[in-house]
């Protein structure tokens, strides 16, 4: 089921400095619909992490680009060996072997006519299937692709680098910063739309990098810095306790989490969790804190409402 691209955008803008053209829109908007025709019931943090990927790639652009777009065809024609199958996509599609390969999967000549790797419609479906098959890179342990680093047990998303270009320092953790941010963002929406819920919350309890665990908690700050966040305490009884009517994040916590469990099968043991999951999800987005604060009676204070404690990872 499609979720609300609109909130989706409204809570990404801060990373394009508030402000969103219209390329940056419709290149977002294909990975979008791609995912929706691909994995719409799949691990979001594939989807956040290819986001991620791109926002880097395309120099915050979100759409496709040529390598060395700011350079022209003529120095590509002199300087690039694989000339003309240099890169192009939302991720760099390189040599010609690639090229065929990608065509057959979208069911049209790239050989004959590489520039369609930058129709939007084909770029996002190269960048899928290439990063789930894991087309670009591979080692002795098998591809580099998305399951390897994100999976039941796994949350890697400075490792998830060696994906498209192998690790390279501050490279590796700037994107998965950029991450933890498309990841806070759709993890508003997402829950509600296709019942994907606390298995991936923000915070990811069972991650196994202490490295990761690190960058993946920073949720809308900037992009210079890596923060810890720990999940807040959460009072399970003031849902119940009619709290929520004076307060719009738990207002929206439990039209949330009412709105999940009437829909999906869920063990009664990890309600309290899912709760503190959405909580803590809705507690970091800006424009809800403000209008939490703007809508609280002068001097009411919710249990467990505080912002967590930031420090310097």
């Amino acid at each position: 089921m499609p979720f609300d691209r609109t909130f989706f955008f409204n809570q990404v803008r801060p990373m394009f400095g508030g402000r969103l053209t219209q390329s940056q829109v419709d290149g977002m908007s294909a990975i979008l619909d791609e995912w929706e025709h691909r994995l719409p019931e799949g691990d979001v943090r594939w989807l956040a992490y290819m986001l991620a990927t791109t926002f880097h790639e395309t120099a915050r652009q979100m759409t496709p680009v040529r390598e060395a777009y700011w350079l022209s065809e003529s120095w590509r024609r002199r300087n690039l060996r694989y000339y003309p199958y240099y890169g192009r996509g939302y991720v760099q599609l390189t040599w010609l072997e690639n090229y065929r390969r990608a065509g057959n999967d979208v069911g049209d000549n790239l050989v004959e006519n590489p520039e369609l790797a930058l129709r939007l419609d084909y770029a996002a479906a190269i960048m899928f299937v290439g990063m789930q098959q894991g087309w670009f890179r591979a080692d002795s342990r098998g591809p580099h692709n998305l399951p390897r680093y994100f999976r039941h047990n796994v949350d890697d998303p400075v490792g998830a680098r060696a994906i498209i270009n192998g690790y390279e320092a501050g490279i590796a953790e700037a994107i998965a910063r950029y991450h933890a941010k498309f990841l806070g963002a759709l993890q508003l929406v997402v829950p509600v739309r296709t019942g994907y819920g606390a298995s991936v919350a923000a915070e990811h309890a069972h991650l196994t990098d202490a490295r990761s665990a690190a960058v993946a908690s920073a949720h809308f700050e900037d992009a210079r810095e890596i923060t810890e966040i720990s999940r807040p305490p959460f009072p399970a009884a003031a849902l119940a306790e009619g709290a929520a009517q004076s307060d719009p994040i738990l207002r929206m916590t439990a039209d949330i989490v009412t709105g999940f469990v009437s829909h999906n099968k869920i063990d009664p043991s990890k309600i309290a969790e899912l709760v503190a999951d959405v909580f803590l999800a809705l507690s970091s987005s800006d424009d809800l804190s403000r209008r939490r604060q703007l809508e609280l009676p002068q001097g009411a204070e919710i249990e467990g409402s505080h912002e967590p404690e930031r420090r310097a990872a």
